[in-house]
């Protein structure tokens, strides 16, 4: 027995004898291998991976849905433009849902799917706002009774997708002058209930920019304060030119979110075409200044930035406690990054009359002033101190709330790079992979290149290469994206040093090329910057050569820049390059200078627990450690050597330096997946995209309207489908199978 509504039959007295077999919609749905399954076999259709998924997700798994599909595809082709455009306003859906659907409810029904159908979620007391005569809830109980196309979503309703978009041109075409009214009722309800991000959503979508540009008005600094940058920047790109008239604060909060997503060129055309900076309201200009020597580190101006940091210093408070808190950073950063450590100093002690009273910023101060004198200690040479004041500010800034504002994030994340240091990598990763989004957002580049190169490296230890690479590949498009030519060059530079290491070398050389951007490498040539304190061309070309057996050629360039680091107080460099240089007299044959060369760095990393900047260098430093580490002066003479703590860790790092278990799916001589294991979920769909973006999952819960837990059961169901072991790694495989684009 066949019926759209449950038959009127006793069905629960059946039910309890188990008389009963039941199949409803959700048993007859299509799910992602049977309508593949269905396109190839019954319909002799070939659709590419990610056309395949996100016809599904469109679908729903609707056999219906899918059948009219597979009739336009086979009219028009089996091409990606069809699948992008298929909506329920294509002619076959729309004719089959006006006969099949509409056609059976009565009038009054009708209006309330065509009123409801702007929402994405059915809340009833909602309905009610843009259904007037009410009944909201009974109506779409009826709905759902009757099988309408209709989805529960976290105790409401949603219509399914192709229904929604045939609904909405239906209302288009049957009530165009009502749709704006349907949008202002809706975004006055969402007010009233407390959450002014739909209302802004519906003011804009029913083209009333002057009722939007109020709403961001009064809420976009809050949203700036959550670190909502994408949604700033996505309600202000759909505002036109007059909506900002008046409105200077709008320009600032702008520039604010479009440095996070578009990068320092954009923002700073943006400060130019406004004017903000000339503001005759000393809080806005102040405030813009603040925007503009963020542009200026992200850019790599250091020295323009540095000028201007020092005025701001001298000038006024800013009202805005977001605003403080970016400024503060950002002149830490900028005085660091020009070896001003004084000054770096400095800008921390005045940075607490501008982030509030004593009362609330002890937590922000003290993660700042902990973070910075842990840089310093970081840049040279005190890694155990460093490590010791990373913990700090992170435990200052986790019950602060202004910390919470990028704070925690860059406390945590200097915090991570001092446990990779140590060889620590579980509870390394687990750092970068929980706030490497954040700092990706707020712009800090450092932390952006050193969280995607480290979690690449370890991906890359543990035998992963395809995640290795997609980290570095992420971390290149966004370079591209926002114009940063120092984060491309740096991924290059690993990816160079990868390719050395599984004996690419052809490969390695031609990303070396590519990695030595004339113009950006004279620009660090003066700055203290944390991701290329070791990583630059000219080391670059050092592995080579040691990897390509040509030791000798590598010591004059090695000879250069230790005299030069040394000059300069870069001590951890120094230690760096004198270990390459233990390894290329070790390359050449020579090996007591080579024992000579490293028996004192290895001292100092002893002393320090330094331990990945040794294993990382591969095998051409492990065969000169080895060496040494059998030799009788290291283990009988010396200072060092009669030292039961250098003892134990040259152990420790002679041990590390076997070769690793080699976890991934082609070590494993798996076959790599071309889709899913099982379909994916349109939810979980949303949370993979949303997890490409590189969000948080409270931001991803915060987006979706759901719960963390939700969101973290999404993620195992994703993990589970993409045979992936973390999030990375499930956003590399969905774009390898092309489930993203």
């Amino acid at each position: 027995m066949g019926s759209r509504t449950p038959p009127d039959l006793g069905l629960g007295r059946l039910r309890a004898q188990g008389l009963l077999q039941e199949f409803d919609a959700g048993d007859l749905r299509f799910s992602g291998p049977e309508t593949a399954e269905f396109l190839t076999r019954a319909r002799g259709l070939r659709l590419a991976a990610g056309d395949l998924a996100r016809l599904q997700d469109k679908t729903e798994g609707w056999p219906a849905a899918v059948r009219l599909a597979s009739i336009a595809l086979e009219r028009q082709g089996e091409g990606s433009d069809f699948v992008a455009r298929f909506s329920g306003s294509d002619e076959a859906v729309a004719e089959y849902l006006a006969e099949d659907v509409l056609a059976a409810q009565p009038a009054e029904r009708v209006r309330f799917l065509l009123r409801t159908s702007i929402l994405r979620r059915l809340d009833p007391e909602l309905c009610d706002a843009l259904h007037p005569p009410g009944g909201s809830a009974a109506i779409l109980d009826a709905l759902a009774a009757g099988n309408v196309l209709l989805t529960p979503d976290d105790g409401a309703y949603r219509y399914h997708s192709l229904f929604a978009s045939f609904l909405r041109a239906q209302l288009r075409r049957r009530m165009p002058e009502e749709t704006p009214e349907l949008h202002r009722a809706a975004a006055r309800w969402y007010l009233g209930a407390g959450r002014p991000a739909p209302a802004i959503d519906h003011a804009i979508e029913g083209g009333d920019m002057a009722f939007a540009a109020d709403l961001l008005a009064l809420h976009a600094r809050g949203f700036l304060e959550q670190g909502r940058m994408r949604l700033l920047s996505r309600w202000f790109d759909a505002l036109d030119a007059r909506a900002f008239e008046g409105r200077p604060e709008l320009h600032l909060i702008r520039a604010w979110a479009m440095c996070f997503n578009r990068g320092p060129q954009a923002t700073a055309e943006l400060l130019d075409a406004t004017g903000v900076e000339d503001n005759p309201r000393e809080e806005i200009a102040a405030e813009a200044r603040a925007v503009r020597i963020l542009v200026l580190s992200i850019a790599d101006d250091y020295p323009a930035a540095a000028a201007l940091a020092r005025q701001a210093m001298d000038g006024p408070r800013l009202e805005s406690r977001y605003a403080a808190a970016s400024l503060a950073n950002s002149l830490a950063t900028v005085f660091l990054g020009v070896g001003a450590f004084d000054d770096a100093r400095r800008a921390l002690l005045e940075a607490r009359r501008e982030v509030g009273g004593a009362a609330d910023q002890s937590g922000f101060n003290a993660l700042f002033a902990d973070a910075t004198e842990g840089i310093i200690d970081w840049l040279e040479g005190r890694i155990r101190d460093a490590g010791a004041r990373f913990r700090l500010a992170l435990a200052a800034g986790r019950d602060d709330p202004l910390s919470r504002n990028g704070g925690n994030a860059w406390a945590a994340l200097l915090h991570a790079t001092a446990l990779y240091e140590r060889d620590d990598l579980r509870r390394a990763t687990h750092l970068f992979h929980l706030h490497l989004p954040t700092a990706r957002d707020l712009g800090l580049v450092d932390h952006t290149i050193i969280g995607h190169v480290m979690l690449s490296r370890i991906a890359d230890r543990d035998g992963d290469a395809e995640t290795a690479m997609g980290l570095l590949g992420e971390l290149e498009h966004l370079a591209e994206r926002r114009a940063l030519p120092r984060v491309a060059a740096s991924a290059r530079l690993e990816r160079a040093r990868q390719l050395m290491g599984r004996g690419h070398l052809d490969a390695a050389r031609e990303q070396l090329a590519r990695a030595d951007d004339a113009e950006v490498w004279a620009r660090m040539a003066t700055l203290r910057l944390r991701a290329n304190d070791l990583e630059y061309p000219e080391v670059g070309r050092v592995r080579l050569a040691l990897h390509e057996g040509r030791g000798p050629e590598a010591l004059p360039i090695l000879r250069r820049e230790i005299a030069t680091a040394a000059a300069s107080g870069r001590h951890r460099r120094a230690l760096h390059l004198r270990l390459l240089a233990g390894a290329a007299h070790h390359a050449a044959g020579d090996y007591e200078t080579a024992a000579s060369w490293l028996e004192r760095p290895l001292a100092d990393a002893a002393r320090e627990g330094v331990m990945r900047l040794i294993l990382d260098e591969g095998e051409p430093l492990a065969e000169a450690i080895r060496a040494v580490a059998q030799r009788h002066a290291l283990q009988g003479a010396g200072a060092a050597a009669r030292d039961p703590h250098f003892r134990a860790w040259l152990e420790d790092l002679t041990a590390a330096m076997a070769p690793p278990r080699r976890a991934g799916a082609e070590a494993r001589g798996e076959t790599l997946l071309t889709a899913p294991i099982e379909a994916l979920t349109r939810k979980e769909r949303e949370v993979l995209r949303l997890l490409a973006e590189g969000l948080p999952n409270a931001t991803i819960a915060a987006r979706l309207g759901v719960s963390d837990s939700t969101v973290r059961t999404h993620l195992r169901a994703i993990n589970s489908k993409l045979d992936a072991r973390n999030r990375t790694q499930a956003v590399a495989v969905a774009r390898r199978m092309g489930v993203l684009a």
